[in-house]
């Protein structure tokens, strides 16, 4: 009788089970409707059929300061970060759940383009203002490329932490200009409107005119061998190609505007006789310019000497140089004479010879012409012998900071110094020592005499930014009682130059923390919740965490620890707290028959070794023996394990806050083997 109920049971279950997949009995979330920005609202989409489509729904969001949900399945984006929502339909005594993971992102608040390095103009400034069409939007900046030619545009989206950050351009017209990446590369003549714009919101952009123009190829001077007279002038011009440029505006510069200077016309004066590069520049923004050789001559009959003063030190030479002008005299023979030969003596070459410390006067005469005279004024000085430049300790960015130097001996002719940065982007120094940061780096300031003695003395200098915000590490803190633990705060940006922090805590008789950088030390002190608040010194900005004081070091017991008869270890862990853990770590100390240490580790021959269970273990669950892992074990080979001790030494909870025990509060078993 027996053996006819069974088979009939079993075609009784299979008949059921058949039966109740024929039902369709369905419900399930559609996947695809899963993502929703902060502050808005999204209506999931659930699929029901069968059994599922009769019942009430419920829905709950598994962390509502991520995305609540109300009893419609619409949820609403609280704060960016991800939540699981879960419905949940009761028919009869059957529970049917489908779950969604929506994704709360944070929208892109604006976009902007940094045109500090490009040929970027207002619409009404002179140089393009003829140039635009009259119907394009004035308030928009005008970028001019010339054609053929690229422009790599520097984007900034905000906030930083926007969830998606990418953007897209677009253009007007192609034929004008294309886009690519980042990048904006010109085509042909003519005028277009680029759209840099967020890839997730796209109402969010800003907006370029960009100007292409026929740009200058060449200049050709038309002025052949230019000569100017001291005092005289002389009208320059170029030839432009091709003729048909868009801007074939020229803008005139001199090399040194101490020989000639020269107007906007091309006209140049002649101020002093010499050598003089004139530079022809287009203004289209092309970079073609053409280099024009002015000789300016000197007309007068005249000495002229190459220092008007000269320094020399007690008992050292300098040497004056002169030239008799205008060049084809027959006689350009000198004599020499010294106001005072008791402070400095002069050579029949112009040599001059410091006797001792004072001023005197150095005058050239022509031998010929006694009237035609220069002269020159000596200062005889005491060197300096040695620089002093004191040490600085940080300078920020956009600070200055006024540097302490001096020189040996106090007696010293000239103590004025000279201040030279090694890198002047980073860190910029004026001629009365006052540094400015400029941008984060180190680089070394230099102090030099400027009395010819090459005495010199350099520093480091570390440059750094100023705070811009502050966050902490990880969002909980888990105290024990007794136990003192560091949370850290990661400063914006990283590289900010002063870290320094003021911590309190909320409720002092649950914990306590000291510390005056970006770690705190948090001592627990009672049970119960508070918060942590940091405030940075620099800029002020604060950031806050939980902390749990509890009794979280008892989180975890051994179960088992043994070993199994291939000389694995065998470990069971009990979760026997109240929230679930990870990366459970163990450490194995062994010994062998005679209770002598064995060597099982193979990364450096102790007799300890650590295993970890990367799992997460819930409230109440036993972790899986063979689910350990003991990367440096190594069996031994001629001796046995004949004892070993287990320890808990650590774990993670809410994979964020990991867990140290401290050594007496380590849970421990031991096992010996017979």
């Amino acid at each position: 009788m027996k053996r006819i109920l069974i088979p009939l049971l079993l075609l009784t279950m299979l008949f059921v089970s058949l039966s109740a997949a024929a039902e369709g009995n369905t419900m399930a979330f559609d996947r695809k409707v899963n993502t929703v920005f902060e502050g808005e609202t999204l209506q999931t989409v659930l699929n029901r059929s069968g059994s599922p489509a009769q019942g009430e729904v419920t829905y709950v969001s598994s962390n509502q300061k991520v995305a609540t949900v109300d009893e419609a399945g619409v949820v609403t984006g609280v704060s960016k970060g991800q939540a699981t929502i879960t419905a949940t339909v009761q028919v009869e005594k059957k529970t049917y759940r489908a779950q969604l993971n929506v994704t709360v992102a944070r929208k892109v608040t604006a976009v902007s383009v940094n045109t500090s390095r490009l040929a970027v103009y207002t619409a009404d400034d002179p140089k393009v203002a003829g140039l635009l069409s009259a119907d394009g939007d004035s308030t928009l900046p005008v970028l001019v490329l010339p054609t053929r030619k690229s422009a790599e545009l520097k984007i900034t989206v905000e906030p930083k932490d926007a969830t998606n950050r990418s953007v897209t351009l677009s253009t007007t017209d192609e034929t004008v200009a294309r886009v690519r990446g980042s990048s904006i590369t010109s085509a042909a003549p003519g005028e277009t409107v680029v759209t840099v714009a967020s890839a997730s919101n796209p109402e969010v952009n800003t907006q370029l005119r960009v100007l292409v123009v026929q740009p200058v190829t060449g200049m050709k001077p038309t002025v052949k061998n230019p000569r100017a007279s001291v005092g005289g002038q002389i009208a320059l011009g170029v030839e432009v190609t091709p003729a048909n440029a868009t801007i074939p505006g020229i803008a005139w510069s001199s090399s040194d505007e101490r020989l000639a200077t020269v107007d906007a016309d091309g006209v140049v004066t002649g101020l002093k006789r010499g050598t003089v590069r004139i530079i022809a520049s287009a203004t289209d923004g092309s970079g073609v310019r053409a280099n024009i050789s002015v000789q300016v001559v000197q007309s007068a009959e005249q000495i002229t000497l190459d220092k008007q003063e000269l320094t020399v030190d007690v008992s050292r030479t300098g040497m004056l140089t002169a030239t008799v002008l205008p060049r084809d005299t027959n006689d350009k023979s000198v004599v020499w004479s010294s106001s005072d030969e008791s402070i400095a003596k002069v050579s029949a070459g112009g040599r001059v010879t410091g006797v001792r410390v004072g001023s005197c006067v150095i005058t050239c005469t022509s031998k010929e012409a006694g009237t035609v005279q220069a002269t020159a004024l000596v200062h005889v000085q005491q060197p300096v012998t040695k620089v002093h430049l004191n040490e600085v300790p940080m300078v920020f960015v956009n600070d200055t900071w006024q540097l302490s130097a001096s020189v040996e001996p106090i007696t010293a002719t000239n103590p004025t110094l000279a201040f030279t940065s090694s890198k002047p982007d980073v860190l910029s120094v004026d001629e009365a020592g006052i540094m400015r940061g400029l941008k984060a780096g180190e680089v070394y300031v230099t102090a030099t005499a400027t009395d010819g003695s090459r005495r010199s003395s350099r520093i480091r200098v570390k440059v750094a930014p100023h705070a811009t915000g502050v966050h902490m590490r990880r969002h909980t803190a888990y105290i024990d009682v007794g136990e003192t633990a560091t949370a850290g705060a990661v400063f914006e940006p990283e590289n900010a130059g002063n870290k320094n922090m003021s911590w309190e805590i909320e409720n002092t008789a649950i914990a306590t923390v000291t510390g005056n950088s970006n770690q705190a030390r948090i001592t627990g002190r009672a049970l119960g919740d508070t918060v942590l608040l940091g405030v940075t010194e620099d800029g002020g900005f604060q950031t806050s965490m939980l902390v749990k004081v509890g009794n979280w070091e008892k989180s975890l017991r051994f179960v088992m620890a043994e070993m199994s008869g291939k000389h694995d270890f065998l470990i069971e862990v009990k979760n026997v707290g109240t929230l679930p853990v990870s990366n459970i770590k163990v450490e194995i100390t062994a010994f062998d028959d005679d209770n002598d240490p064995i060597a099982i580790n193979e990364k450096n021959g102790s007799n300890v070794v650590t295993g970890t269970f990367k799992r997460t273990l819930s409230p109440g669950k036993t972790t899986d023996m063979y689910q350990w892992s003991f990367p440096d074990y190594h069996r031994p080979e001629n001796d046995r394990i004949a004892r070993f001790v287990a320890k808990i030494v650590s774990f993670q909870i809410d994979n964020d806050w990991v867990k140290t025990i401290r050594e007496r509060n380590r849970p421990k078993m031991e096992y010996r083997i017979n």
